[in-house]
């Protein structure tokens, strides 16, 4: 709140409050643009990773059902919401923030489901094929194999529960940002009323 005469040329006091529409500064105390680089580039990662998944395998990775993929595309969006949230912050960028994270949330839940599956699935699927009358390198190849597989699903698991962290972080100072809807008006007085 500012306040101070002013005169315009004869002695007419201006008194003049100001006032800011919406404390978009309390998104900008989360950091957003070192988050947003963050989930951009385990984004990045997710995807890397999940190219080098389509493997032969008789196992059921996550990367048949696509969750690193489609998880990957929501931490990306995500993270160039919160970049162009530290350079431009307004209303309609942080609206937009705090809806996909909440979605990009739920992605986050379902997709540990999926990463936890695909973990039991390539466990079972080890021991169901490790038979007795195997040489000591064919039972050595196929532990590489399945444990190789098992520990990016667990990379995987573990990138999730990370951005699933820095998104519900993000969203709740999105929320305190939003939160306050009353706006501040403008109000100049010219020609005070006297003290008499």
């Amino acid at each position: 709140m500012v306040e101070g005469p002013a005169t315009t040329g004869a002695s007419e006091p201006i008194s003049v409050v100001t006032g800011g529409s919406k404390p978009v500064h309390r998104f900008l105390k989360g950091q957003p643009m070192c988050i947003g680089t963050v989930l951009v580039m385990m984004a990045v990662c997710m995807i890397m990773f999940g190219f080098a998944m389509d493997v032969q395998s008789d196992a059921m990775t996550s990367a048949d059902m696509y969750t690193p993929f489609w998880l990957a595309i929501l931490f990306f969006i995500c993270g160039v919401l919160y970049i162009l949230c530290e350079h431009n912050p307004s209303k309609k960028i942080i609206t937009a923030s705090l809806a996909l994270s909440i979605i990009s949330t739920l992605g986050v839940f379902f997709g540990c489901v999926g990463f936890v599956r695909a973990i039991v699935g390539i466990h079972d699927t080890f021991w169901s094929h490790f038979a007795e009358n195997q040489t000591v390198e064919e039972r050595q190849h196929m532990e590489q194999h399945y444990m190789a597989v098992e520990k990016v699903e667990q990379v995987f698991f573990c990138h999730s529960l990370i951005g699933g962290g820095l998104l519900i972080t993000m969203t709740f100072f999105a929320r305190a940002a939003l939160r306050s809807s009353r706006t501040q008006a403008v109000v100049v007085m010219r020609n005070l009323p006297s003290a008499e």
